[in-house]
Formats: C-alpha cells, sequence, structure tokens
C-alpha cells in the first residue's frame, strides 16, 4: 500500500508518499499558479492529477491500494469577513484536491489535532505549531529536505512538506489499527455543554 499525505492550501500544497512499511519515499510542494482563486484551482487539479500518475509509475504497482490523507483546517476558522473569503477559498481548493485524489484512491480528512495526537506531538500553549511539526520530521525523518533562508527561517514549503509527513504517517497508524481519529476535546466538551431542548413548542406572549 502506498499512503499519501497532503497538506492543502490555497497557496502551496505539501505532499509526502510513504509505503506500507513507513519509509517515507517522496517529498514534494505543488503550487497552483493563477491570478484568480478559480485559475489556481484549476492549476491544483492540473498538477496534483499529474502528481498522482507520475506517483502510480514510480512506486505503484498493478492493483495496489493508494490512500490519501488530507488536513482538514476549516475548524479553525471563526468570524469576521476576510475569515470567511478565506475559508471559502479553502474549503473549495480543499474539495477540488479531494475529488481529484478520490479518482486514485480513498481519501480521509484529518483534523490537525488529531494528526498531532496520533504522531505524539505536543505543542506548548503559545508555542509555535509549524516550527514544532518541523522540528518533529527533522527528528525522525532523516530524508527530509530540510533548507533555510539566509535569515536563518525554514524556507517556502518547508512547512507545508512537514505536515504533508504527519499527515502521511497518521494515515499509516490508523490503517495499521495503531491509531484512531476519534474526537477532539473542544467538540466533547461542546456536546457536554449543549442543553437539551424541551420537547414540544413554547407559547410566547
Amino acid at each position: 500500500m502506498t499512503i499519501i499525505g497532503w497538506d492543502v492550501s490555497t497557496s502551496a500544497i505539501g505532499v509526502c508518499v510513504k509505503d506500507d512499511y513507513g519509509r517515507t519515499l517522496e517529498f514534494g510542494v505543488i503550487y497552483p499558479d493563477g491570478a484568480t482563486q478559480f485559475q489556481k484551482q484549476v492549476s491544483a487539479a492540473g498538477q496534483v492529477e499529474e502528481f498522482c500518475q507520475r506517483m502510480q509509475r514510480a512506486h505503484g504497482q498493478p492493483g495496489k491500494l493508494v490512500a490519501h490523507f488530507v488536513e482538514d483546517r476549516l475548524g479553525g476558522f471563526t468570524g469576521g469577513l476576510t475569515t470567511r473569503q478565506t475559508l471559502m477559498a479553502l474549503a473549495a481548493m480543499n474539495a477540488i484536491v479531494s475529488f481529484v485524489l478520490f479518482k486514485h484512491g480513498p481519501v480521509t480528512h484529518v483534523p490537525p489535532i488529531s494528526a498531532k495526537r496520533i504522531v505524539g506531538l505536543k505543542v506548548p500553549k503559545g508555542g509555535d505549531k509549524k516550527a514544532a511539526v518541523v522540528g518533529l520530521v527533522r527528528s525522525v525523518e532523516p530524508s527530509f529536505p530540510y533548507t533555510e533562508t539566509r535569515a536563518g527561517n525554514a524556507a517556502r514549503g518547508v512547512d507545508d512538506m512537514a505536515d504533508a509527513w504527519m499527515l502521511a504517517e497518521t494515515g499509516r497508524r490508523i490503517l495499521h489499527g495503531e491509531a484512531t481519529l476519534g474526537e477532539s476535546k473542544k467538540a466533547a466538551g461542546r456536546q457536554g455543554k449543549a442543553r437539551p431542548r424541551k420537547a414540544g413548542v413554547e407559547a410566547k406572549g
């Protein structure tokens, strides 16, 4: 089985390919091109399709299952017009990429909090989540293509590939029965605080 993690955003799509034994086969970043969101979505769809076909030729076998694990970050956006516009663009990109991937194998959407829990990453409150993920991947994956800018910061695309590795590793552990997506603590808390509604119609006036 080939397992692929996808970190989808409107500006960059990180990719990590793993085999069934947990070995990392490939890292990559797809940069959607275009002046409008629609043009970027079309560009992303084409590039994702090309990547899947190339991956199948390089690592796949006839009849061999390919499983895709895509980051689902939509729950982290709340309020504000700009945020709603960003949410809509991200949701559209995620849906288009997921549709293309579905032609090449089953697609599972993974909340970031679940991925971090499954790989054992704990980020202190107020900590830099991106830096924490990059640090984890650098410590456990020798083939991770980490590069820096002249200022000493992680180069463009590094955090996208790190997130993709975390998603692929999460997927591998789920497929092997070592972990489950489960339910986030926040979701469980909201359900616990929700008050049951009374049956019937309440008269007013």
